[in-house]
């Protein structure tokens, strides 16, 4: 696909020009893949490619020259690339569809900019707020630790072993969270004993004191134990942390209860 549109459009604009379009549109495939795609890592050149398709139709746009054989192959290349994107896992249509968009932009920019200034200064406007929007939406959304998803689904495959292995990656790596703990004390519960667990999970604590997942988690397990007064330190810590969560108050609710009964 790179050879094949690449060419078209290094033949029309020149190889510099080929360059502009083909990294701002796949800058523009990153963008976009960033700020929806927050549960996955994404690498390749699609978007970029995709942004050479948007070039070329711009091109037949502005030069009035609609040629049935391109337009063909341009129509095939995308009902290919659409069908990949349904039937296969793993593509992201998302970066595709940025790509194609930022090499719309960058060739109206370059056309208009000897054609059409108030165009091009309102081109150069819109590509910048889109950019600045795609930075607010990068920077500001909660995004989920793609190696905590990875080790979420291993077990729930039931490969604890290779769980067990991406915690080792994730902690060396020094990419662990404390849902990473959390996750590592399910396993070491499961594999080992539920004593193994809670020394995992009480090491989590020390590395982040402030969780409440972990204090919650801490405060279950002591109470399995019988061992209310631990449970009952644990979840007002996890209270402290997160006052609205539900669970967190329906367990406390529960210790308070049980240590009302006993009296």
């Amino acid at each position: 696909s790179l050879f094949i549109f690449g060419k078209i459009v290094e033949a029309i604009v020149g190889h510099w020009r080929m360059f502009v379009i083909y990294i701002v549109a796949g800058l523009f495939g990153n963008f976009a893949s960033l700020s929806f795609n927050t549960d996955t890592v994404s690498v390749g050149a699609s978007g970029a490619i995709f942004g050479l398709i948007g070039a070329i139709f711009i091109f037949m746009y502005v030069g009035k020259q609609f040629n049935r054989k391109l337009i063909g192959q341009l129509l095939i290349v995308l009902l290919i690339m659409i069908g990949l994107s349904l039937f296969m896992q793993n593509v992201n249509i998302v970066a595709h569809i940025g790509g194609f968009i930022g090499g719309l932009l960058i060739t109206l920019i370059g056309f208009y900019f000897r054609t059409n200034k108030n165009r091009f200064w309102f081109l150069i406007i819109l590509i910048l707020v889109l950019f600045i929007a795609a930075q607010i939406r990068i920077f500001t959304i909660k995004e989920d630790n793609i190696y905590n998803t990875i080790i979420t689904n291993e077990m729930k495959q039931g490969n604890y072993d290779d769980a067990k292995d991406m915690v080792k990656h994730t902690i060396n790596k020094n990419y662990a969270d404390d849902e990473t703990y959390y996750l590592n004390g399910l396993i070491k519960a499961t594999l080992d004993s539920k004593a193994e667990g809670i020394a995992v999970w009480e090491r989590g604590l020390r590395e982040h004191p402030n969780s409440g997942l972990l204090n919650y988690q801490l405060a279950i397990a002591n109470r399995s134990l019988d061992n209310k007064d631990k449970a009952k330190k644990y979840i007002k810590a996890a209270l402290k942390s997160d006052p609205s969560n539900n669970d967190y108050i329906n367990l406390n609710k529960e210790l308070s209860d049980d240590s009302d009964s006993e009296n």
